[in-house]
């Protein structure tokens, strides 16, 4: 078994707003392993962008994390932001979403990218302009477009450029949030098989951040899936897609265009003020009474999933009774037509 290259432990993310304290993350704990591709799928505003950003300390000075993250025994929270600087890009390198607003649209594609190798590793100009032009060779992109600025470019490749810009320096980590977002089937496939192909190359880890399922499920080795701030399973890519532990990933399924396009029911719950026990409850066909009253906890079956469902085990009880005989309920599962292959 390979072993983690980070490790997230009981990680909260908030702020303040007009409206109340928002907890963007509540209690994350996952693993990501070494060269191992980790789906991170859920709807939008769920915290999964929040989540990628908080791993490497890019979120304002005004939010608050607690937890553990852990890479390769580093713990990034414990880092000077002057050490942390050297640390971004170095040893993990990210993908943001939406590359026409990330990158600097009065600089062109090659300097960006050769800026990172002047800063991290002391290139001279000509040294440094030349690396850029090889990572453009490598994502696809002649060099001979170093020059070239954003706006000339078509959305694949500009994503061919972020991806350029997330692995120049090699990173052992690789966070990709929505590299495929806004673009046709074709194109969408084309990068997500370019950036899985250079990380497997590498040697490398991906987190591969998104609210396509259908993408997670032919990538991913494994899957996590969050609603609402919190990671409600993980589990093998094959095993999370054909038989999915917990309700809302069954309904994501269900929302697929090939699987009958049915949206989810109801509306993401605020982040401010979240339901009472399970977050999906409101929302959820299979919930009972306890599923109010009960916050279930994350806990590994036998099969060794992860699973946040009080329906996901044999026992129970309510918050409030702590001497309440504990009940039987029958495990969750989804019908025979209910599997789904990629």
């Amino acid at each position: 078994m390979s072993f983690p290259v980070l490790t997230v432990e009981d990680l909260n993310v908030s702020f303040k707003t007009s409206k109340g304290v928002v907890k963007a993350n509540d209690g994350i704990s996952l693993e990501v392993r070494e060269g191992e591709i980790l789906g991170l799928i859920g709807e939008t505003g769920c915290g999964k962008t929040t989540f990628g950003k908080a791993i490497l300390r890019l979120l304002s000075g005004k939010v608050k994390l607690e937890g553990k993250i852990v890479y390769r025994g580093t713990d990034i929270l414990s880092l000077p932001e002057k050490e942390m600087r050297r640390f971004r890009g170095k040893e993990i390198g990210i993908m943001l979403q939406n590359p026409s607003a990330c990158l600097n649209p009065v600089l062109s594609a090659g300097r960006q990218i050769a800026e990172i190798y002047r800063y991290h590793e002391g290139m001279g100009k000509k040294e440094a302009e030349k690396k850029a032009g090889e990572m453009l060779e490598l994502v696809g992109i002649s060099s001979l477009r170093k020059d070239d600025y954003p706006h000339q470019f078509s959305g694949g490749m500009l994503q061919r450029v972020m991806v350029a810009i997330g692995l120049a320096l090699r990173p052992g980590l690789l966070i990709a949030d929505e590299p495929t977002k806004g673009l046709d089937t074709d194109t969408k496939l084309q990068i997500a098989e370019l950036i899985v192909g250079l990380v497997r190359k590498e040697n490398a880890s991906l987190l591969l951040v998104t609210h396509d399922l259908e993408l997670a499920g032919r990538l991913a080795d494994r899957i996590a899936v969050m609603y609402a701030g919190e990671i409600v399973e993980i589990g093998k890519a094959e095993e999370v897609i054909s038989n999915p532990g917990h309700p809302y990933t069954c309904d994501l399924l269900h929302s697929l265009p090939g699987k009958g396009l049915k949206a989810v029911s109801g509306q993401i719950p605020s982040l401010v003020s979240p339901p009472s026990g399970c977050r999906y409850h409101p929302r959820c066909s299979c919930r009972f009474e306890a599923c109010s009253q009960v916050r279930p906890e994350l806990l590994k079956n036998a099969g060794g999933r992860f699973i946040r469902c009080l329906l996901s085990g044999k026992e129970w009880k309510t918050e409030n009774a702590a001497d309440s005989p504990i009940r039987e309920q029958p495990a969750f599962s989804c019908t025979e037509e209910d599997t789904w292959h990629f």
